[in-house]
């Protein structure tokens, strides 16, 4: 909780340091009047009945519960073979329960009396006490919990997964109440606007995506082939070989540059569609590297590099190439 405890008719902050303990910098008497933000209690008892609700259907699917963290936007991780279907399948469920107004109570039992309820969540390792506070979802979840929680599902008001991160342990973000509501307009206007602005349908708009995915794909391995293909250009200036050339894959383009060094003073190819430039050159023409470095400051991006190799960003990768050969050459 949060909030603050009447000290002599002045407002103390209160802070919670765990496991319900509380501490403030007042002088205490036997009976204090604490003035909690009802507002924030009332969102993490949302929060957690929520969590308790979406995470028994992962549950169902497997998913092993790792911790959870609440708030405006809350997390919980786990582990488990769970995909991003189960996660909307999930979502989707929690929100027809909380339409439903499915109703929360809670009861004691004794922790022998565990194995009488099969269908309990609970980590026995992690309990001390010989009851148990259990709180029930009517015919849903059963988790050994001592939160508070909302009386009725429908107090949640909305329900949305924000995010979904995979590996060993994932995690899953979400928001309810109105948190919620506002990211489900928010999605629906940046759905809109993408589909109006490729005149799509919106039922059409995952193949339009998928569609264009493909093509890129295509695009890239087209590209990837002419820079596996191009060699450099070259220009001698002053008794330096200065090599240069636009590619389009980057990895690729680092391999013939080593390469080529061998041959030449200078190497430097750009990539349009990264907006950068790569350069190595011969350790005997030390100013190589000033002079790159002062370009790229000059062209607004920013660069560096190790040894004999530099790369940096500038959104006009051919211009760039053009005055730093000049340049150099001028040295």
């Amino acid at each position: 909780d949060i909030g603050y405890v009447n000290c002599k008719g002045k407002k103390v902050e209160i802070r919670h340091l765990g496991r319900g303990w509380h501490e403030t910098d007042c002088e205490l008497s036997n009976e204090v009047e604490i003035l909690l933000n009802w507002n924030f209690r009332y969102l993490m008892m949302k929060s957690h009945t929520a969590e308790h609700t979406f995470f028994r259907f992962l549950q169902n699917k497997g998913a092993k519960l790792v911790k959870i963290s609440l708030g405006e936007e809350s997390s919980i991780f786990f582990t488990g073979e769970i995909s991003k279907e189960d996660v909307l399948e999930a979502e989707r469920k929690t929100r027809e329960l909380i339409s439903e107004g499915r109703e929360v109570k809670t009861f004691w039992i004794d922790k022998s009396d565990t194995d009488k309820y099969p269908e309990l969540r609970i980590n026995r390792e992690r309990i001390k006490d010989s009851k148990i506070r259990v709180v029930n979802i009517e015919n849903h979840d059963l988790s050994a919990c001592k939160g508070i929680h909302v009386k009725n599902l429908r107090e949640i008001g909305d329900f949305i997964i924000t995010k979904f991160r995979k590996g060993k342990t994932k995690e899953v973000k979400f928001t309810v109440d109105k948190f919620a509501s506002a990211n489900h307009y928010r999605n629906s206007i940046a759905i809109r606007e993408l589909a109006w602005k490729n005149n799509v349908d919106i039922e059409k708009l995952d193949a339009f995506i998928e569609n264009l995915k493909n093509e890129t794909l295509a695009l890239r391995e087209i590209l990837r082939k002419e820079t596996v293909e191009k060699d450099f250009n070259k220009v001698e200036c002053n008794g330096m070989k200065i090599f240069w050339q636009m590619f389009y894959d980057n990895r690729i383009g680092v391999r013939k540059t080593m390469e080529k060094i061998k041959e030449g003073d200078v190497i430097i190819f750009g990539n349009p569609l990264k907006n950068s430039v790569s350069c190595a050159y011969n350790s005997r023409y030390s100013f190589v590297r000033e002079t790159f470095m002062s370009l790229i400051e000059k062209y607004g991006g920013k660069g560096g590099g190790k040894g004999n190799f530099l790369s940096g960003s500038t959104k006009e990768p051919y211009d760039f190439i053009e005055k730093f050969i000049k340049k150099v050459c001028k040295n």
